[in-house]
């Protein structure tokens, strides 16, 4: 008899734990296309004004790529590809487009999960040396576990 309330028991924990990843899954999902949409938006208007300055081959449609897998599930941070013409200073690009992103921010009032960071940060711009690609990424810091991420990066001693 204890035998069946024990089989019972475990299979009431299996499918609990099943519904709950299954939620919390989507849930994850769900910020994460939020996310996406926001920093979308931002980099469009940010790039409105920098088209010339950054040497960006015009009229091309901006997308983006989730880039933190391996950091985590929440990490909230996207890659851009953008065609250019010619090789800008990286240091110029990443202050340029950090500076239309906070006054983005500022507009739209979105806020930062860390006090000491803007909602939305270039963590990475690399040219592709193959092909005539600049590559940004943006974190958008809506949560702890990308601002653990900015956190790692530093660590790691790259300019973010």
């Amino acid at each position: 008899m204890w035998f069946l309330w024990l089989v019972l028991i475990i299979i009431c924990i299996t499918i609990a734990v099943t519904i709950y990843r299954r939620y919390g899954r989507r849930l994850t999902e769900r910020q994460i296309i939020t996310s996406q949409q926001v920093v979308n938006h931002a980099l469009t208007y940010a790039l409105k004004d920098l088209n010339d300055a950054l040497y960006l081959v015009p009229d091309k449609q901006i997308s983006s790529t989730l880039v933190a897998n391996i950091w985590g599930h929440e990490v909230m941070a996207f890659e851009f590809l953008l065609p250019v013409s010619d090789l800008q200073e990286v240091i110029v690009v990443r202050q340029a487009v950090n500076n239309a992103l906070r006054e983005y921010a500022e507009k739209n009032n979105l806020k930062s999960a860390a006090a000491d960071e803007m909602a939305l940060l270039v963590t990475d711009v690399w040219y592709d040396a193959r092909v005539p690609e600049l590559h940004i990424d943006i974190a958008h810091i809506t949560n702890q576990e990308t601002a653990a991420y900015i956190r790692d990066l530093r660590k790691l001693n790259q300019p973010v």
